[in-house]
């Protein structure tokens, strides 16, 4: 399998690439590679079965992230100029690398603090408070008023470390490309 689409079914990977190129961005990206990587929006967008204007959005999207980029030649007989675009390996991985340490930093701050405070989360999602804080609120959530609830230190711990292992697992592919 082509290591950019290796990479872009990652799912953090394919929720930042949604993130900064819109809902559709994923879904470019993927006819991208499987044509050839050197496409037309006419082409993207027929083969998607949407309008040309949904895909040249994607385009410029990932474009001003520099993970696209283009050629254009104009027709002489109609003056209609043609772009062709194409992935930007180099800025993929770049943009990706950036974003993988920045919330590996995040999710290894977290995990510390899992194993230096005892943290209290309200049942129905509103808060998360270390001890002191639930304390001052008598255990109970500001939003709701329900009883603030020990967090599962273990299964936290659990998601954070599937969630390094995905970074991981993107950082090799990304060594591959």
């Amino acid at each position: 399998m082509d290591p950019i689409l290796q990479l872009i079914e990652l799912p953090f990977v394919a929720e930042y690439l949604q993130r900064i190129g819109g809902e559709n961005a994923l879904t470019v990206m993927k006819l991208m590679v499987e044509m050839g990587n050197a496409v037309t929006d006419e082409q993207v967008a027929e083969k998607m079965g949407v309008k040309v204007t949904v895909v040249r959005a994607v385009f410029n999207r990932l474009h001003y992230w520099g993970i696209a980029d283009y050629t254009k030649e104009q027709n002489p007989e109609t003056g209609w100029w043609t772009y062709t675009w194409f992935l930007v390996k180099d800025k993929i991985k770049e943009a990706v690398i950036g974003e993988l340490e920045e919330r590996e930093s995040e999710l290894r701050q977290k995990r510390e603090e899992l194993d230096q405070f005892m943290f209290f989360v309200c049942p129905e999602g509103h808060v998360r408070e270390p001890f002191e804080v639930a304390m001052e609120y008598d255990f109970r959530c500001p939003a709701c008023g329900a009883e603030l609830q020990p967090l599962d230190v273990e299964e936290e711990k659990k998601k954070i470390d599937e969630q390094l292992d995905q970074i991981w697992r993107a950082k090799k592919i990304l060594n591959e490309i």
